[in-house]
């Protein structure tokens, strides 16, 4: 079911308890309540407003390595959730630090800053996801200027980012010169919709995108390919699956309704295991795990699939696995983050995601 718009929250969060001090993203035994709650803002967002926002908007990629690091990917998911949790005013922020600090003068957004020096590409998915939310915000709270806005953005993707009818990975934000894959966990359904409304697509490409999406094959495990080459025509699958691509396909999949059978039977297969949980990534011919660890965002998207689906239990049984990765404990400094704290490795991705996931699924009264 492809929900193209979301209403204002009423907002039931839930947060567990019985979970001791933190709990990290390895090695978890726990024994896991629940318990609602009512506020309006979530403790994970707390986490983000204190550690990973800075006072002029810029949200940092993590707390160590990759804290003068600014992803646009953050910026359209931040977007995305401040949408949810229907807050036009840091949406307002945010879409000045977009301005300043990502968009090029095409109104191209740059993927990646590094402290001052901007990367010399963007990512698609994430101009796809900016410009969406955008689109919603004006409608939302009546801004014709955010509408304007995303129709530069479309009308740039349109000029730009076109290669053999399709929308690709990215373009050099340079020379313009374009590259020929689709990473196709990039394909946003909602996107493509109002680029179709706009007429800002042709119904070729939008066709061709909706085919790609729904009709792509999986393998003998049920794994989707990573990419498409557009000029080869040629699916490409990796050794190592990750399920956050998984999941964020199943997800974009389900909202064009494609089947998404497959990765929903391997999903409660491995949910039903003794330990049953999900893990980063995957063998692709054995579809046994080859790491040990776990991430909020992949049980964050797997939610977010279960929810198109109506699988409302499964979704429910993965909200509780997400939640045990989340510090819950209001006494210590991290709390609300997904965080692990013996090393504190965080970053806001993951953080973002669950929130988003946690907020929709509440809209619903799944949890």
């Amino acid at each position: 079911m492809y929900r193209k718009n979301r209403l204002v929250l009423i907002l039931m969060i839930v947060l567990l308890i019985g979970m001791g001090m933190g709990i990290g993203y390895k090695g978890r035994d726990v024994q896991i309540e629940q318990e609602v709650q009512v506020e309006n803002r979530l403790s994970a967002e707390q986490f983000m407003v204190n550690h990973l926002i800075k006072r002029d908007g810029r949200i940092r990629t993590n707390l160590s390595t990759r804290k003068n690091e600014y992803l646009s990917e953050t910026v359209g998911l931040w977007m995305d959730y401040l949408l949810i949790k229907d807050d036009p005013k840091k949406f307002k922020q945010q879409v000045r630090v977009l301005e300043k600090n990502f968009l090029t003068k095409e109104y191209l957004v740059v993927w990646e800053l590094k402290k001052a020096k901007a990367a010399n590409s963007n990512a698609s998915i994430d101009d796809l996801r900016i410009m969406n939310a955008l689109f919603e915000a004006g409608e939302k709270w009546n801004e014709p200027r955010y509408t304007t806005l995303a129709q530069r953005m479309a009308n740039a993707l349109k000029t730009y980012q076109l290669n053999n009818q399709y929308v690709v990975d990215y373009i050099d934000l340079k020379s313009k010169a374009q590259g020929s894959v689709i990473t196709l966990s990039y394909i946003i359904p909602q996107a493509f919709d109002r680029l179709k409304q706009r007429n800002s697509i042709s119904e070729g490409i939008y066709n061709n995108t909706f085919q790609l999406l729904t009709e792509m094959p999986h393998s003998s495990k049920g794994f989707f390919p990573k990419s498409f080459d557009v000029e080869r025509k040629h699916f490409s699958y990796d050794k190592k699956v990750n399920l956050i691509d998984q999941y964020y396909i199943g997800y974009h999949r389900a909202q064009w309704n494609g089947d998404v059978t497959e990765l929903l039977t391997f999903t409660k297969r491995e949910m039903a295991k003794p330990n049953g949980r999900l893990y980063g990534v995957y063998d692709s011919k054995l579809g046994k795990p080859l790491v040990d660890y776990e991430a909020p965002s992949i049980y964050a998207l797997a939610i977010l699939m279960c929810l198109e689906l109506e699988e409302v239990e499964l979704a429910r049984q993965l909200f509780v696995h997400m939640k045990a990765l989340q510090q819950n404990d209001d006494t210590k400094r991290y709390y609300g983050g997904y965080i692990d704290l013996p090393t504190f490795d965080t970053h806001a991705f993951d953080n973002l995601l669950a929130m988003i996931a946690e907020r929709i699924g509440a809209h619903e009264n799944v949890f």
